[in-house]
């Protein structure tokens, strides 16, 4: 659909007329002549026998956009008319700023413009960066689909059609619930040890307990893990194979988790059960002692540490183990 919104143009018209009679009146028209004195008639201001006269030429509100012909002549005070003259114009329509306003998007299918699955532009300018989000239809195919969308101007022009290539999956939704692990022989899935797994730690992890005998550790037995979800589905069996090599320090070492690392006003220990600290000491990389605790405590509060890297050396009950750690 056009917008016209042009109601006048100025035109500069000189007509010289050479006679004994004054020119009077100056009439025009645009494309078709209404006859002699039946179109558009303005009385010259200052009336001579040759004149240059301004004329402001009213344009129609409903003429078309494009290329018309107009029209002039003159006549005296003896009611004596000019030869008609003709001069070009194009009317042309008015100058706006070229937004997009609108957009649309389909699945696979390319319908005809206009008839996809519409999203708004915000805000409606002529250069965009626009993110909208396609609904994916219930029924649609697990598997790879194309996304074609495309955007229209103020003006009723559409762009070119772009294409994406995305991929359709189901999503579970679900959570762990249950761990279990064995030794040697693997009594089937849910058949052998259970944990059951409740909210995770602050890092998004579990710990659990895997009861060995009292004494060193010093198993020669792999031991095998696997996860179950809520919705009954066993994770792949993977196994820890280095039980075999673990001493007591290494274990400790293995064992303990120091969070957040980096850190920036408080270093978060956790140690397996029935395990008490002893001494905390922290080292810079200099080898001077900036933090020293014998408390049995887990929560280091170590806030008037500069930035770098730092040693931290633990010592506890089942034996001792050394952590770098990092102040933001």
């Amino acid at each position: 659909m056009k917008r016209i919104i042009i109601t006048a143009i100025l035109l500069a018209i000189t007509l010289g007329i050479r006679a004994q009679s004054n020119t009077t009146q100056i009439e025009y028209f645009l494309d078709v002549d209404n006859g002699f004195g039946q179109n558009t008639v303005i009385d010259i201001a200052s009336p001579d026998i040759d004149i240059t006269e301004t004329v402001l030429a009213d344009i129609p509100s409903g003429t078309s956009v494009g290329y018309h012909k107009l029209y002039m002549r003159v006549k005296d005070a003896d009611g004596n008319w000019s030869q008609t003259i003709r001069k070009h114009i194009e009317i042309v329509a008015p100058f706006v700023e070229n937004n997009i306003v609108m957009g649309e998007y389909f699945i696979d299918e390319d319908y005809q413009y206009g008839t996809g699955t519409s999203f708004g532009i915000d805000p409606e300018t002529d250069d965009i960066e626009q993110a909208f989000t396609a609904q994916i239809t219930a029924n649609a195919p697990l598997g790879y689909h194309k996304l074609y969308g495309r955007v229209k101007d103020a003006y009723g022009n559409w762009s070119h059609t772009f294409r994406k290539n995305i991929e359709v999956y189901k999503n579970p939704n679900t959570n762990l619930v249950e761990i279990e692990y064995f030794f040697e022989d693997d009594s089937g899935f849910g058949n052998n040890t259970i944990v059951n797994i409740e909210e995770p730690e602050n890092d998004g992890t579990w710990t659990f307990n895997v009861p060995y005998p009292t004494g060193d550790y010093n198993f020669e037995d792999v031991l095998f893990l696997r996860v179950k979800d809520s919705n009954g589905n066993w994770s792949i069996t993977t196994t820890v194979d280095e039980i075999a090599t673990l001493g007591v320090d290494d274990f400790l070492q293995k064992s303990t988790l120091l969070y957040p690392n980096p850190f920036n006003e408080q270093l978060n220990m956790r140690l397996t059960e029935n395990v008490n600290v002893l001494k905390t000491v922290i080292h810079n990389n200099l080898g001077q002692t900036v933090y020293s605790s014998t408390e049995n405590k887990t929560t280091l509060n170590v806030e008037h540490l500069k930035s770098g890297l730092y040693i931290l050396n633990l010592k506890t009950d089942m034996g001792t183990a050394s952590f770098k750690i990092v102040k933001k």
